[in-house]
């Protein structure tokens, strides 16, 4: 009841009217977490537009305080966008689990036998908390010129012709299109073509505009290429005018810049000039 209740919006009000039995129905069927994920692709369907409003506030809702307290003890709190909690939790997670195969091994090596978790040397948020540290360290003792990890975005070509829309995250977080365009200048893309039969082709991965292609169109463009907008190159994402997803090939000819705003306009719906 309360996932359904939470759909509810001004914009979409009359098609939850019509669509609130079906959604009952997904309900009584689906596991929990399937049915989460249903009714957030239906939002998807029913308000687009609405959510890429409610991805853009919980981009804006990240923060993390951190701070020192009575006898040197920090005390903090983390709260991240989809996106930004799926880069910092799978890390997080991974170095994690690396000290307790260590705190397991040790134990093991002292005990002669295998250990219970009681018999481990630090608890689960003792082993997060030195995880978070060693997060840090690395960060700053990285080299200047070592490569900065980058994320891979998975265009599915016909995929929802197959089995539906999908637009998430690897742990299945459903976000909003326009949430990827933040961070579209660093990622990595490939394009999944499901062909009949069963038959899955994959591209390679490219990034989008970067290096001499990305400042070569900067320097010809200066701005934001929509008629009604002025924001500078630096604030710009170069954008494809032939989609990535069509085939278009990520060459000066086919590159224009758009600021954020217009670039999120121009998914939504083609901009007054084309």
């Amino acid at each position: 009841m309360d996932v359904i209740a939470d759909l509810r919006n001004d914009s979409n009000a009359d098609a939850l009217a019509r669509d609130e039995e079906m959604l009952v129905g997904q309900a009584s069927t689906l596991r929990y977490d399937l049915f989460v994920r249903a009714a957030h692709y239906w939002k998807h369907l029913a308000d687009p537009d609405g959510v890429e409003d409610d991805d853009q506030r919980r981009r804006n809702a990240r923060d993390v305080y951190l701070d020192s307290s009575f006898g040197g003890m920090w005390f903090g709190k983390i709260t991240l966008d989809p996106i930004s909690g799926s880069i910092v939790g799978a890390e997080l997670e991974r170095l994690e689990q690396a000290m307790f195969e260590t705190d397991w091994a040790a134990a093991r090596a002292e005990l002669g036998r295998d250990p219970t978790f009681v018999d481990l040397a630090r608890t689960p948020g003792q082993r997060r908390a030195d995880a978070l540290v060693e997060m840090a360290t690395r960060s700053r003792t990285a080299p200047n010129d070592g490569r900065r990890p980058t994320p891979l975005f998975s265009v599915l070509i016909d995929y929802e012709t197959l089995r539906g829309r999908v637009c998430e995250l690897a742990d299945q977080t459903v976000i909003s299109p326009g949430s990827l365009l933040p961070w579209l200048d660093e990622a990595y893309l490939e394009r999944v073509v499901f062909a009949p039969d069963r038959r899955v082709e994959v591209s390679t991965t490219a990034r989008l505009f970067s290096g001499a292609t990305r400042r070569a169109i900067e320097l010809r463009d200066r701005e934001c290429t929509h008629r009604y907008c002025d924001i500078p190159a630096s604030s710009c994402q170069v954008d494809h005018i032939v989609p990535y997803t069509a085939g278009g090939p990520t060459i000066e000819e086919n590159g224009r810049l758009l600021c954020g705003f217009h670039n999120r306009l121009r998914n939504a719906r083609p901009p007054p000039d084309g």
